[in-house]
């Protein structure tokens, strides 16, 4: 960092000193070359102001003394007439007599005529020793001439003596200069070194400190974009983290899901090949084929979640519910098991309740629900219910369980299974849970699972 703030040092001395000499140069040129001809510009045009007020004093029918008398009173000026035949020399004379003195005074005869042809003539006497010079305005009237002559300073000393003191002047302000720009680029690179250092623990996954940082300009927006960005890396990271001990977990429970069922297959598979099948054998192989058929499948719903499109549809909840709860009683049937050995359910459902969805994913939640309820009850009555909650549907099913039975905790997990209470009549994967947190993540519903009076509580409001 000290290398590179050392260059931003250099471009900003450099360029500052560039711009500083680039300004001194330019205002010794414009100096030199412009002011001079500028204020000779102005007084010329100031002079032919006077020259005119003069001409329109007289046609207006004053007398002419009494015109110069006024004009020399409210401007800055001395104003003679000649007539005579040495009308140069009068004019000098005149001018001498108004206490205005010079070395150098002529009007020659080629003013005098060009004053003739085109109404006035200009001309600057520069008095060489005097520091001034004298601009005079010649406008001929009748027989004679009127001179307005204004003193001129020379402007030409003055510059040279500004020009001398901007050279002067600029030494303490180059230092000034420096100073102030050592203390900006100090205000820039002490933020930048720090988010430098910043990004650097970032790259290295540490997350320990924010940016503080209060200059109240865009470098503060910046540090507090990189806070942010560092807290959505953070939690992206834990995230990612977290996703990956899933699906390491996920990896875990498969294979061993996969093995115990592969290792009897082959087991068995030998059996009946070495003839030592008890007539067992085959229903073993075609139990554990469906067992891991089952867990395949459940894993392949549990991917299509996230990525198939599902149409969406007014979906009539009570009916889908009834329909799940007489499946699993059909199942119950089936598999001639005792009144006592599947928990009765006690449903209430409410009539009309629709909502916006997918009838196979609403259908998908209570039947996982229902079936993770039988799995998990330690007996009694499953209780179900479905009603209108204000502008949304509740549904709730709650099962009596063993205390400390369930880790809370980890509920939604794939494959995670409770302890001995799980009732083997009807198998499982261990996903069931996990698809219904995935489908009302997925679909906007909300799902939550609650431990209290001995009994498991899980709602999901659509």
């Amino acid at each position: 960092m000290g290398k590179w703030t050392d260059r931003l040092w250099k471009k900003f001395t450099w360029g500052i000193a560039v711009i500083l000499a680039f300004t001194l140069i330019l205002a010794l040129a414009v100096n030199s070359t412009v002011v001079e001809r500028y204020y000779l510009h102005r007084q010329s045009r100031y002079l032919r102001s006077v020259g005119e007020r003069l001409e329109q004093y007289l046609r207006e029918g004053m007398e002419t003394e009494a015109a110069i008398d006024r004009l020399e009173e409210e401007e800055k000026v001395l104003i003679v007439y000649s007539d005579s035949e040495a009308i140069s020399n009068e004019l000098r004379d005149k001018f001498r007599q108004k206490g205005l003195g010079f070395q150098t005074f002529w009007l020659w005869e080629q003013d005098y005529e060009s004053a003739l042809e085109q109404g006035n003539k200009l001309r600057l006497y520069r008095q060489e020793k005097l520091n001034y010079g004298i601009l005079a305005e010649y406008i001929p009237k009748g027989n004679g001439m009127f001179a307005i002559a204004s003193i001129v300073p020379d402007t030409g000393e003055a510059v040279r003596i500004v020009n001398r003191f901007l050279i002067m002047l600029c030494i303490p302000s180059s230092l000034l200069a420096a100073i102030l720009m050592y203390i900006l680029v100090r205000h820039i690179t002490n933020p930048l070194k720090k988010m430098e250092e910043f990004s650097a623990k970032i790259s290295s996954h540490i997350y320990d400190e924010p940016l503080d940082i209060h200059t109240r300009d865009e470098l503060e927006v910046v540090a507090d974009s990189m806070n942010r960005m560092s807290r959505s890396l953070e939690q992206y990271e834990h995230m990612l983290l977290d996703k990956n001990r899933q699906m390491e977990e996920l990896l875990d429970n498969v294979a061993h899901d996969l093995k115990t069922p592969i290792s009897l297959m082959g087991m068995y598979a030998s059996g009946i090949r070495d003839g030592l099948d008890d007539g067992t054998f085959l229903d073993i192989i075609i139990r554990q084929n469906h067992r891991m058929s089952s867990l395949v499948e459940q894993l392949l719903v549990l991917s299509r979640i996230g990525q198939k499109d599902y149409p969406q549809e007014t979906v009539e909840l009570g009916l889908i519910l009834s329909k799940e709860i007489e499946d699993l009683r059909m199942v119950k049937d089936q598999k001639n098991t005792t009144p006592d050995s599947v928990p009765a359910i006690l449903a209430s459902i409410g009539q009309g309740l629709t909502v916006m969805g997918n009838a196979d994913l609403v259908g998908a939640i209570f039947s996982n629900l229902l079936s993770n309820a039988v799995k998990y009850a330690a007996g009694g009555v499953i209780e179900v219910s479905l009603q209108k909650d204000g502008p949304a549907c509740c549904f709730t099913i709650a099962n009596e369980v063993k205390p400390g039975a369930l880790d809370m905790d980890r509920i939604w997990e794939p494959f995670y299974v409770g302890e001995a209470s799980r009732n083997q009549l009807l198998s499982g994967t261990g996903l069931g849970l996990a698809i219904v947190k995935r489908i009302t993540d997925r679909c906007g519903y909300s799902a939550a699972c609650e431990e209290r009076d001995g009994k498991i509580w899980f709602t999901v409001i659509f």
